[in-house]
């Protein structure tokens, strides 16, 4: 117990990141919780920030509403953290809240193409998925395309693409 106390906030960090990878979730989160609350607006060296890592463990315990929280506190620190902006994204997309997941994407189109890390294709295909649920097939099928173009042999594009082209052509 001892020791917890000794330990700055990079140690925590960097032992939240020791348990994420293994993957041990509660331990992951012990230690990014001790590192808010010695530094609620700590950045790890690379950038990196805690909140990102409590959203993600969130999202995959299926706690959107947790996620959205702690990728919302990740981007206040950085509002163009690529990973937090995705991270929140999908689970906006989860929640239907396209709008919400549409400008996060869009805003991850906005970071220069050397800096992002996050294929094209992706970010366009999300783009044109919030669309197709909309229905709002005219935008879906401009994305789509666009995310097809990027990858002429994925299969979920394609499919995406013949499925708003059906609804189009369904739609009297």
């Amino acid at each position: 117990m001892d020791k917890e106390i000794t330990l700055s906030a990079t140690d925590w960090f960097n032992e939240g990141l020791k348990c994420f990878k293994k993957p041990d979730g509660i331990g992951a989160v012990r230690a990014f919780e001790a590192v808010v609350e010695i530094d609620p607006a700590y950045r790890h060296e690379d950038g990196d920030n805690p909140y990102f890592y409590l959203g993600k463990i969130s999202e995959i315990e299926g706690r959107i509403d947790d996620a959205v929280l702690f990728y919302s506190r990740a981007l206040t620190l950085d509002p163009y953290d690529e990973e937090s902006l995705i991270g929140r994204g999908s689970c906006y997309t989860v929640k239907k809240n396209h709008e919400g997941a549409l400008a996060d994407f869009k805003k991850v189109l906005d970071i220069p193409p050397e800096s992002r890390n996050a294929p094209l294709q992706y970010l366009l295909f999300a783009i044109a998925e919030n669309y197709r649920q909309q229905k709002d097939f005219p935008n879906a099928l401009h994305w789509g395309e666009k995310a097809l173009l990027e990858d002429p042999d994925n299969y979920r594009h394609r499919e995406l693409v013949d499925e708003v082209k059906k609804q189009m052509r369904d739609v009297p």
